[in-house]
């Protein structure tokens, strides 16, 4: 194929706008460009073509699939249809870039999964958080045994969302379009870091309710997981804490702690001497009040190594197996917290 993948986008809301603006930041490395677009509303396709000069828009995505001329598809829509878009897309032959999450069940994210390896396509799914250079840093300073024996990992994603919020949106709040609420939505980036960088889960326990909103998913649920290395975890997630409080993701070994609060390193503790203690957030970068608001750097990266996965013939750093990753923990969150029991791994 060419040397430069040719991205078409189902979807004009803020993930669209975040990888078209990541798509952007890298356009003169000449491996990727944003080509075409679609949305059912066509003042909104008309406007998104408009914003990012792109010459194809569309209020059909099976008709882009079909005209278009693009090798790979992202897809940023409602959850529900996360699925069905995928398998039209890998059908038509396009590599699949799904946001998260990959799809609303596990049985949907394994034939997604299946069907792009039997038509030979690459898939991926937008968990840019990976490329975070903090993120990563911790990652690496784990790999490398900085931290000693993993003993605790804390994933606390304590936002706040009003009911216009649910309201405006008529998928969000429902079982069946949004697939959960807070974990499935708010928290899933950091629950996917948790088990990123503490390992494979044994089992765990949840409790689930819903506090403050009227909509069928949960607003607010606490788990505790046992690794697979001995180590434990908690996930605590909502959109029911008000005013809404930074994102916190903790690592805990018995030679150091990072905590991350925020997009800041608030703090790094290692015996070896090592010490960083930060005293304050970065301002503009409040996801839990305004995510529009953080930088599209770690969507470039993504989209960078999306790329050049195609081009390369591997594999993409946040492939389908990995996107599952982070749905297989909140589905058995849910299962637990519905039958009160502990869930074991894999489901």
């Amino acid at each position: 194929m060419a040397e430069k993948v040719r991205f078409g986008i189902i979807g004009t809301g803020i993930g669209a706008n975040f990888c078209a603006n990541g798509l952007k930041i890298i356009a003169d490395e000449g491996i990727a460009e944003l080509t075409a677009v679609t949305s059912q509303r066509e003042e909104r396709a008309k406007e998104f073509a408009s914003k990012w000069g792109l010459k194809y828009w569309y209020t059909d995505y099976r008709r882009m699939l079909r005209e278009a001329p693009i090798d790979a598809v992202i897809i940023s829509t409602p959850h529900y249809q996360h699925y069905p878009m995928a398998i039209d897309s890998i059908d038509a032959g396009k590599h699949v870039l799904i946001d998260k999450p990959i799809a609303i069940s596990l049985q949907e994210a394994d034939e997604i999964i299946l069907e792009a390896k039997r038509r030979g396509v690459k898939l991926g799914v937008i968990l840019q958080s990976r490329f975070d250079p903090t993120i990563r840093k911790v990652k690496s300073a784990v790999d490398n045994g900085l931290f000693g024996k993993l003993i605790l990992g804390e994933a606390i994603v304590e936002w706040f969302r009003t009911q216009e919020y649910y309201n405006s949106s008529p998928w969000r709040g429902r079982w069946s379009t949004e697939g959960g609420g807070a974990l499935i939505n708010q928290a899933i980036h950091t629950i996917d870091l948790l088990i990123w960088i503490m390992g494979q889960p044994k089992y765990l326990w949840a409790q689930m309710g819903t506090f403050t909103h009227k909509i069928e998913v949960e607003d607010l649920a606490v788990s505790v997981i046992r690794f697979k290395n001995e180590a434990i975890g908690v996930i605590q997630g909502s959109t029911a804490i008000y005013p809404g409080l930074p994102t916190r993701l903790e690592i805990h070994g018995t030679q150091g702690t990072a905590i991350i609060e925020g997009e800041s390193l608030k703090r790094w503790s290692i015996m070896s001497g090592e010490e960083i203690v930060s005293e304050g957030i970065k301002e503009g970068l409040k996801s839990w009040a305004r995510p529009e608001l953080v930088p599209a750097t770690n969507h470039a990266s993504l989209l960078r190594d999306f790329a050049e996965a195609i081009i390369e013939g591997r594999e993409p750093f946040v492939d389908g197996i990995e996107g599952r990753r982070s749905l297989e923990v909140i589905t058995a969150i849910y299962q637990s917290a519905r039958k009160n029991m502990v869930v074991s791994f894999p489901l």
